[in-house]
């Protein structure tokens, strides 16, 4: 048994091999999508041997270890929060009194104020990240390996997180790994790295802001209105009351907003996935209902067990996808650099979650629709992948429209002619609240 984290590293085909240590502390590691930051998480832990570009030896860990999984489903196996919260420590423990004692120390420390018999599926993307967070650290381990597990949340939630799981470190002298796609969560390590297909060295390179997208010209034709809407979601009696709202004149729009602050919720309403309790919402092109495609920030659900090559067919067989358009995704999927022949019998469990989101996207964006929502949109794709995200969005807005809805301020304000910012009940380009909200 060890206080430290050590492992040899080695590319074999780039001639790379290397040894590290990790001491007590917040360790970042960044990577692009696809350069193998799960399967090193998955090394670590012993549950593979190798990737096709490297492999890990000479392994020396801590028993006392916690995963943080990307998908935030994948860690929640309780039907209530606060079985949730038991689950890790009645798994360890049959001390009930030392339970009940641990659990109520992490209430008191959780950022969720909700109700303990709530069912963690209802939560929102960003909440379920902060509940496993805290779940992997009740059980004060040792080792905890993030994988991208604060990536949907906001700039403040993430750093209310980072606090914690600092105040954490401190109390256990534990090591923490976080394994991110974000570049500028690089800024919070107290080491610093980047993982390639070649090697794994220390962070020196220098964050560059996105450049301001400007889009073709605006048009009055697509128009998002809500009219008295009101909608309480799982008791928050809060998150829309008696709302009027109308954004005209985009090519781009963007949703933002603090975690559980509406914004998925505002899309099914859009969708008619959810009703209004009282008054109404519409998205209209032309004052006709408008044909929006929505991708969603959990993207299997989309497909399901299907292949990719299964869903290409339905929207073929739906009368949403052109066959001569076949072709032209075929090529846009190369242009960022993914291989149709490669993946398109691959399933969503086949998948990085940033490339099967990818992959999705680019489908939709050369399907018959006026509009299509975007949820999460740059959750677990590196700077590069960004930018080629961005050129292939911004291609699409030449004839189409765009709602995009992400906690990702850079990329919406820099992406988005209009932004519609539900903490502050503001529209920017107006510069001032155009909301009546009860």
């Amino acid at each position: 048994m060890t206080d430290l984290l050590q492992f040899n590293l080695s590319f074999s085909k780039f001639k790379f091999d290397n040894s590290f240590t990790f001491e007590s502390g917040l360790h970042v590691i960044y990577g692009e999508s696809g350069r193998g930051k799960s399967a090193l998480i998955n090394q670590i832990l012993g549950f593979e041997k190798s990737h096709e570009n490297f492999e890990l030896t000479n392994i020396n860990r801590h028993d006392e270890v916690q995963k943080v999984f990307q998908n935030p489903d994948t860690q929640i196996v309780s039907s209530t929060l606060d079985g949730e919260l038991a689950f890790s420590l009645e798994c360890r423990s049959n001390d009930q009194t030392f339970i009940s004692k641990k659990l109520e120390n992490i209430r008191d420390n959780l950022f969720l104020e909700m109700d303990g018999y709530r069912h963690p599926a209802s939560l929102s993307g960003g909440e379920k990240e902060i509940l496993n967070i805290i779940t992997a650290f009740s059980v004060d381990p040792k080792l905890i390996l993030i994988d991208d597990g604060l990536s949907f949340l906001n700039t403040n939630k993430k750093q209310e997180m980072i606090h914690y799981i600092q105040d954490r470190i401190e109390i256990t002298n534990s090591i923490v790994l976080w394994f991110t796609s974000d570049c500028n969560d690089l800024q919070f390590g107290k080491t610093q790295w980047e993982l390639t297909l070649s090697s794994m060295h220390e962070w020196k390179n220098q964050i560059n802001s996105l450049e301001k997208i400007v889009h073709p010209p605006k048009t009055n034709d697509v128009n998002l209105k809500c009219k008295d809407m009101t909608f309480t979601y799982n008791g928050n009696s809060n998150l829309f009351k008696s709302i009027n709202l109308q954004i005209n004149n985009f090519r781009s729009l963007g949703i933002t907003g603090s975690n559980g602050s509406g914004k998925t919720t505002l899309a099914k309403l859009l969708l008619d996935i959810e009703k209004p309790e009282s008054g109404s919402i519409s998205l209209t092109k032309s004052d006709k209902k408008a044909a929006v495609a929505y991708l969603e920030q959990f993207p299997e659900k989309m497909i399901g067990a299907d292949t990719l090559s299964d869903f290409v067919e339905r929207l073929v067989s739906a009368g949403k996808l052109d066959k001569h358009k076949i072709s032209h995704s075929i090529n846009n999927l190369k242009s960022c650099q993914l291989e149709w022949t490669q993946i398109k019998e691959k399933t969503a469990l086949d998948l990085p979650w940033s490339t099967l989101r990818l992959v999705l996207t680019i489908w939709l964006l050369n399907c018959k629709y006026d509009l299509l929502i975007l949820d999460e949109p740059t959750f677990g794709l590196g700077r590069e992948q960004v930018l080629t995200l961005v050129r292939q969005l911004h291609l699409y807005l030449k004839n189409k429209y765009l709602i995009i809805i992400s906690h990702d301020t850079e990329f919406i304000y820099t992406f988005c002619d209009r932004v519609f910012d539900l903490d502050q009940n503001t529209i920017n380009a107006e510069k001032k609240n155009l909301i009546s909200n009860g």
